[in-house]
């Protein structure tokens, strides 16, 4: 199979691209970002890699070399990074979308399966601004012509980024010390790992081969959300 990232130089896509590499079932890895992942020559499967640099909105110029059986959307910023609403939305709505309609062009025979990191509350409905741009690129993705969608929805995210965050940086230290009280009903806010949420993402797309197979038409689409909750149970 071939698979194609966007945001893989993120917390997430940085780690689920790690795992892509050296998963023997890609024959070909495409990262599209504004700069090159590093990745180590001596890696498992680095020789799959084939990178396109592009800025976000060059995302509809785009050709893909290869058809795609999986697509894996980690873009995301926040209000700090992305100074305005404007600028958010261009990033967590508008690019996520342009990289959707780019897989619907470079669909493979089978139907390709596309796995996208939105947010915990994620609704359209939202009085939240960030929940709502969360919500409404789920609701728009799932109008484009793929055989199937996954969206998942972390919590506070845990792990090593390269860019600072203060205020999760706090958080992090505080709930690595409360994440005890996250039991129960609670669970849903635990907070989660990069690698976690790139576990769960491989671990959908090998489960959806037999759904690219079996439903590959529009009308048999399958749009899937896996929360929070779900995320911390699905691999161990």
């Amino acid at each position: 199979m071939n698979a194609v990232i966007i945001g893989a130089t993120g917390l997430i896509g940085q780690l689920l691209l790690q795992e892509l590499l050296a998963n023997e079932a890609y024959e070909q890895v495409v990262v599209i970002g504004r700069r090159r992942p590093t990745i180590n020559t001596t890696q498992q499967g680095a020789a799959k890699l084939c990178f396109m640099q592009a800025q976000l909105d060059q995302i509809p110029t785009l050709s893909l070399p290869v058809k795609i059986d999986h697509a894996f959307c980690c873009l995301g910023t926040t209000m700090k990074q992305a100074g305005s609403q404007a600028n958010f939305i261009k990033v967590d709505y508008q690019a996520v979308l342009d990289f959707g309609r780019l897989i619907v062009a470079h669909q493979s025979d089978n139907g390709t399966a596309l796995f996208v990191v939105t947010a915990l509350n994620a609704n359209p409905n939202s009085k939240v601004f960030y929940n709502r741009i969360k919500g409404e690129i789920q609701r728009d993705l799932a109008l484009l012509p793929i055989t199937s969608i996954h969206y998942f929805q972390p919590s506070l995210l845990l792990g090593s980024r390269a860019d600072k965050r203060t205020l999760e940086d706090i958080g992090q230290k505080f709930f690595a010390i409360a994440s005890g009280v996250f039991i129960g009903p609670l669970v849903k806010y635990k907070p989660i790992t990069g690698k976690l949420v790139a576990d769960n993402m491989l671990a959908a797309a090998v489960k959806s081969n037999t759904e690219l197979i079996s439903e590959p038409s529009l009308e048999t689409k399958a749009v899937r959300i896996i929360d929070n909750k779900q995320m911390h149970q699905m691999v161990n």
